[in-house]
């Protein structure tokens, strides 16, 4: 050890100084200070794998692998010196190998916590989630003060719906790490939400955001207070600002928001989406992302539009009307005589989620037998592999923009899709609309009910069991059925 008598007394100062600086979170010096031990010392074993953990958290694997492999080379039976090369080669995605090194690790060391953990990560993006909990467990037991393991034990809990069970990780995690973002932003933006306990909810996204320090294109985040006068921004641009349907969605919120700022509202959005919003009230100005930024005093991202509210569940104004002034697209494909359903079955693929909400559109060959059914393909882009209905027609080359795509919408009589922006823009219109939801939701959906408040004419189908999209597809053949039915029975 470093602190032994007959140590070198420069390669302890050198030593404490690069721990120094790592206690400090000054990561590069920290690497630099070690590397200077390795020339100097190059048979001091903490030096390179402290290095190479260090390299881990940077993201620079490559250069992690290295100096774990002299890790290794030096101690060769050191869990620490194995355990950083699992990490460098789990960094590279160098999956099976990392997976052999931390079973080495755990089999040396059956308590070493952040190899229990690492491993369980593996697990859970393998699908293999009771594993993962497993060794989450044995993790947390091992190592019980380190916040990020009840943090990571949450989020699997969360995959196997065990809401309460993720709700008291998260806690746990912030009670002993109050700096824990992770957990705060998980518990405000999801967890609370998902129960529908939105004002608890908002108190930790709002300290998560810490919003009396952000700052967004350059100017405050606003906090809700009035402008006087001033320009607020209410923007969206990338998932982090809030996706396709959080405008949509949120937009019922922006005479609120009007009121409360006292000053200008400026809409900043998606170029696409302008000349669909450009009818809702409660803004002065709408701009597409494509055109330059205006001068403005404050901004607030579409996505945290209820969270400045503090809106609750209960307090939902009601959904935006979006009325189109122009007249439906005279398309004769739109025509064709029976119950006219589009489909989507994929989301944007910038959307973080689009795995886990997107449904192969083979699950919709399933449907082909139901009698008096004209099927229309909303997918944009279009898919390589559409579903196999008889007559189905891809309407994704008239889809220009939103408000191309809701002319059409408006002249079908049921609109089916997965969790994606389609989901607000048909709620929006006042179609019929059946949402197809994985295991587990987006908080805005709820967990059991198959109607949502904010959307009078949506219906939500869930999976029961996870990835189970047959059984989701079950229930739609029988609805649709249902709504064709009725529908004839009318004429």
């Amino acid at each position: 050890m470093v602190d032994n008598p007959q140590a070198d007394p420069a390669l302890v100062k050198l030593f404490r100084d690069a721990l120094a600086r790592q206690s400090q979170g000054d990561r590069n010096g920290a690497v630099i200070a070690y590397k200077r031990i390795q020339r100097q010392f190059p048979d001091f074993a903490d030096a390179w794998i402290n290095a190479a953990m260090l390299l881990c958290e940077m993201n620079r694997a490559g250069e992690a692998l290295d100096m774990a492999l002299r890790a290794v080379e030096l101690t060769p039976e050191s869990p620490m010196a194995i355990y950083a090369l699992g990490s460098a080669h789990l960094g590279l995605g160098h999956t099976d190998e990392a997976v052999g090194y931390l079973r080495n690790v755990i089999e040396r060391e059956p308590k070493y916590a952040l190899a229990l953990n690492s491993l369980a990560d593996i697990y859970v993006h393998r699908g293999n989630l009771a594993e993962a909990l497993e060794l989450q467990n044995r993790a947390v037991e091992a190592l019980p003060s380190f916040s990020l393991l009840w943090w990571s034990r949450g989020n699997t809990k969360l995959l196997m719906l065990d809401v309460a069970g993720t709700e008291a990780d998260l806690l746990q995690a912030l009670k002993l790490d109050p700096k824990n973002n992770l957990a705060r932003l998980n518990l405000g933006y999801y967890i609370l939400p998902l129960q529908g306990r939105y004002r608890e909810g908002w108190v930790h996204l709002n300290a998560h955001l810490n919003l009396s320090v952000k700052t967004i294109l350059g100017k405050p985040y606003w906090n809700g207070k009035p402008l006087n006068g001033g320009t607020l921004l209410v923007y969206s641009n990338g998932h982090e600002f809030g996706g396709y349907g959080d405008v949509i969605q949120f937009s019922r919120f922006l005479p609120q928001i009007k009121q409360l700022c006292n000053g200008r509202v400026i809409l900043y959005i998606y170029g696409s989406l302008k000349r669909l919003m450009a009818s809702v009230p409660g803004f002065d100005e709408i701009m597409g992302d494509d055109e330059p930024l205006p001068y403005f005093d404050a901004v607030l991202p579409f996505s945290d539009l209820p969270s400045i509210l503090n809106i609750d569940l209960s307090e939902l104004p009601p959904t935006t009307q979006i009325l189109p002034k122009e007249p439906p697209l005279p398309l004769p494909e739109l025509n064709r005589p029976g119950f006219k359903v589009g489909l989507v079955w994929s989301g944007s693929p910038s959307n973080g989620y689009r795995g886990m909400r997107d449904m192969p559109s083979v699950f919709f060959d399933g449907l082909s037998d139901i009698q008096g059914i004209v099927w229309y393909g909303l997918q944009k882009p279009p898919s390589a592999e559409p579903p196999k209905l008889p007559g189905f027609i891809d309407m994704s080359p008239y889809m220009g923009d939103f408000m191309d795509t809701a002319q059409i919408v408006r002249q079908l009589d049921l609109i089916v899709t997965v969790d994606t922006s389609m989901a607000h823009l048909a709620g929006s219109l006042g179609i019929p609309t059946i949402v197809l939801l994985p295991y587990l939701p987006d908080w805005r959906w709820g967990l059991n009910s198959t109607q949502t408040p904010w959307y009078e004419t949506v219906t939500l189908l869930r999976q029961t069991v996870n990835g189970d999209w047959r059984g989701v597809i079950s229930l739609l053949k029988q609805r649709i059925t249902e709504l064709a039915m009725s529908k004839n029975r009318r004429y």
